[in-house]
């Protein structure tokens, strides 16, 4: 997520998304088509591209994301705004994760704190108790429009992308499956 950039849906017809966990998808069929999809003027976050289609992903404003293939004609990149300081600060959300920024303690500094879960969309999981969850806090200098948070043995790096908050991490930010990668909206 952390090499992608931002487009608009152009005005028209629905940019559906497609698949790629089937054989012989990504493709602009119905087999490999998905139900979700955007409309004009959605910004959404692209990365590599395959033919006529390019990996896409978004998150709606509840933090659900949706990831696929998306056709080419039916997006047009944009630039992304400049990061200024007061573009981080607020309550990022993306999946069962959240990651809440504010000014930091120094100009060009911001702070957060996160916290994630896995395994809440299992309910016999959630039901024995087997969720896992994890957390970070920290303050961190802004480079660009990069951050990285380090807490104890956690490593967070975020990149802001417009309405996007990119996040990566190393995978020691809590229990087992736990992690603060994704894209994140407010």
């Amino acid at each position: 997520y952390q090499d992608m950039t931002l487009a608009r849906v152009r005005p028209g017809e629905r940019a559906y998304f497609y698949r790629d966990d089937v054989e012989g998808c990504p493709s602009v069929t119905n087999r490999c088509r998905k139900r979700a999809y955007l409309v004009a003027g959605d910004v959404v976050l692209i990365g590599a591209s395959r033919g006529g289609l390019i990996k896409a992903a978004y998150t709606n404003g509840a933090g659900q994301p949706t990831e696929g293939w998306l056709s080419r004609a039916l997006i047009q990149p944009i630039p992304s705004p400049p990061a200024t300081p007061t573009a981080w600060p607020g309550y990022w959300t993306f999946d069962t994760a959240n990651i809440r920024i504010a000014t930091g303690t120094r100009p060009g500094r911001i702070s957060a704190d996160g916290t994630a879960l896995w395994g809440t969309d299992d309910p016999d999981r959630v039901r024995q108790g087997g969720i896992n969850d994890g957390e970070f806090t920290g303050e961190a200098i802004i480079t660009g429009n990069r951050a990285l948070f380090s807490d104890e043995d956690c490593r967070v790096s975020v990149r802001l992308i417009g309405p996007y908050l990119v996040a990566a991490d190393n995978l020691r930010c809590g229990g087992l499956n736990v992690s603060f990668s994704g894209f994140y909206r407010r």
